[in-house]
């Protein structure tokens, strides 16, 4: 789903909006919600969701290591 603001996101985003906010594949975000521990992913019964907020400050403070 396609939003026109930060704040038009819901407060928990699904992997699929995960992804088409970065532009990578769904399997692609699922691999880093696996791999990277600084990724802020919640599990809530057999969903993977993360929070809008601190996704924003993963973000963040991932484009500042590269």
């Amino acid at each position: 789903m396609k939003y026109n603001s930060y704040e038009d996101m819901p407060m928990f985003l699904s992997i699929k909006d995960v992804s088409e906010t970065v532009g990578l594949s769904i399997s692609r975000i699922y691999d880093i919600a696996n791999t990277d521990k600084t990724f802020p992913c919640v599990i809530l019964g057999r969903r993977k969701v993360v929070p809008r907020d601190e996704f924003k400050d993963w973000i963040k403070t991932s484009s500042k290591r590269f």
